[in-house]
C-alpha cells in the first residue's frame, strides 16, 4: 500500500509527483505550502509594494545593524536568510532601486578589508519595514488560525527538518571565504 502524505479529500486532478510510485515527494509538498503561504502574506503586505521576501529582507539588514553595530555583508545576510549570494544580490537590486537598501564597502569605517560589501536598510527602508509588520501579523494570525491546534507541532518539526538539512547558504564556500563577499 503506497504512503502518502496527502490529506484526505477528493482526488487530484493530476497526480502528485512520486517518482516512487510509494510516496508523495516531500520537496514538492513544502513547495506548494511555502507557495501558498507566500501568496497569503504577500497578499497582505501589497499596499506597501513589498512581498514577504523583500520585507524580511529589509527587517534582516536592519536588525543584523542594530545587534552588531556595523551592517551585515552580503554573505553574513545571505546566511542569515538561508540564501546564497546569487539570489540575494538579485533580491536585493529592487530594494536599492526603490532606496529600501543601500550597499557599499564594508571598508569604510567597519574595520573589514578586501571586497567585502555592506548592506544597510535606509531610513525609508526602516519606515517601511516597521509599517509593514503590522500587516505581517495579520497575515501570520491567518496562518496560524487556518492551522489551528497543528499549528506548534508544524513549526517545531519544520524548524528540526531545516537544522537537520544542509542549505545551499550554510555549505557555501563562499560564506567562509571573506575575499568572496
Amino acid at each position: 500500500m503506497p504512503q502518502s502524505l496527502s490529506a484526505a479529500g477528493p482526488p487530484p486532478a493530476m497526480p502528485r509527483p512520486a517518482p516512487d510510485g510509494r510516496e508523495d515527494c516531500l520537496c514538492f509538498l513544502l513547495r506548494a505550502a511555502a507557495r501558498r503561504a507566500s501568496a497569503l502574506y504577500g497578499r497582505h503586505l501589497a499596499p506597501l509594494g513589498l512581498g514577504l521576501a523583500q520585507h524580511a529582507l529589509i527587517g534582516m539588514a536592519a536588525a543584523f545593524e542594530k545587534q552588531n553595530g556595523r551592517p551585515a555583508t552580503l554573505s553574513e545576510l545571505a546566511a542569515a536568510l538561508d540564501l546564497d549570494r546569487t539570489t540575494l544580490t538579485r533580491n536585493i537590486r529592487p530594494m536599492i532601486a526603490a532606496g529600501y537598501i543601500a550597499v557599499g564597502s564594508a571598508r569604510r569605517g567597519f574595520g573589514r578589508g578586501g571586497r567585502a560589501k555592506a548592506v544597510r536598510a535606509t531610513r525609508e527602508g526602516r519606515m517601511v519595514y516597521r509599517a509593514g509588520v503590522a500587516l505581517w501579523r495579520r497575515a501570520q494570525d491567518e496562518m496560524i488560525a487556518g492551522l489551528a491546534e497543528s499549528y506548534p507541532a508544524l513549526a517545531r518539526g519544520l524548524a528540526a527538518a531545516i537544522a537537520a538539512t544542509p542549505g545551499p547558504a550554510v555549505d557555501s564556500p563562499a560564506i567562509d571565504s571573506p575575499s568572496a563577499e
